[in-house]
């Protein structure tokens, strides 16, 4: 009787494992398959780019006229970008954004292969709700940014208007991925970023994830010099 529930216990082992096995190579081979140009290093082959400057769409939102730009360097799988967008930039989009006091430009600064793929989601949906999908994406980011990331991006790229042979054409776009690298080249050019989130305000470089309180005292300071003028 031991003996047979011996025998019993070993082949259940074996049938767990080898359905385990057979469910890994199911997944590895349903994804070898696709190949995406974010999964390559993403060093850029400048003679092949047509132009010397990133000329991608500005993500912005707020009055052009606003006395105050706030410019967002962000790394779509930065968890510091995420409590910003979740926690920070809902405050000052209704307290500033929206009252013609500041303009918030977003620009992706990829610090890793899935954060150049989000980038190029976000893309690639139409423009008028980049930031929004941007938004959405951080919110989602503990669904994404997993093992399942391709399953769950194109969940979220679905309701955003993209099909699934928009995203495959999304993820092998080179022009647009030259682009956001250039535009990251640029970044680390002209203002010295090197970690994100990292702010530009009205030239002022600020690193690091801030409280709502400390933008809220940035952009106080300068409301009230451009009162006085």
């Amino acid at each position: 009787m031991k003996r047979n529930k011996i025998i019993l216990l070993f082949l259940g082992l074996t049938f767990c494992v080898s359905t385990f096995y057979f469910s890994i190579n199911t997944y590895t081979n349903e994804y070898s398959e696709t190949h995406y140009l974010f999964m390559e290093d993403t060093g850029i082959n400048k003679s092949n780019l047509p132009v010397t400057e990133a000329s991608l769409q500005e993500l912005s939102i707020g009055d052009d006229n606003a006395p105050i730009t706030i410019i967002e360097y962000a790394s779509m799988t930065c968890s510091h970008c995420a409590d910003f967008h979740t926690e920070t930039y809902p405050d000052l989009k209704e307290d500033y954004i929206e009252k013609g006091q500041v303009k918030f430009i977003f620009r992706e600064f990829p610090l890793d292969k899935l954060s150049m793929a989000t980038s190029m989601l976000a893309r690639c949906v139409d423009n008028s709700i980049s930031l929004a999908f941007i938004d959405i994406l951080f919110q989602n980011r503990n669904k994404w940014y997993s093992d399942n990331a391709i399953t769950e991006l194109k969940n979220l790229s679905k309701q955003a208007g993209l099909s699934s042979e928009d995203f495959d054409q999304c993820l092998n776009n080179q022009g647009l991925l030259d682009q956001l690298i250039m535009q990251k080249e640029n970044a680390v050019k002209e203002f010295q970023i090197n970690s994100t989130p990292s702010f530009i305000i009205n030239g002022k470089v600020i690193s690091g994830n801030k409280p709502y309180s400390y933008f809220k005292s940035e952009i106080e300071k300068i409301l009230d010099l451009h009162k006085g003028i």
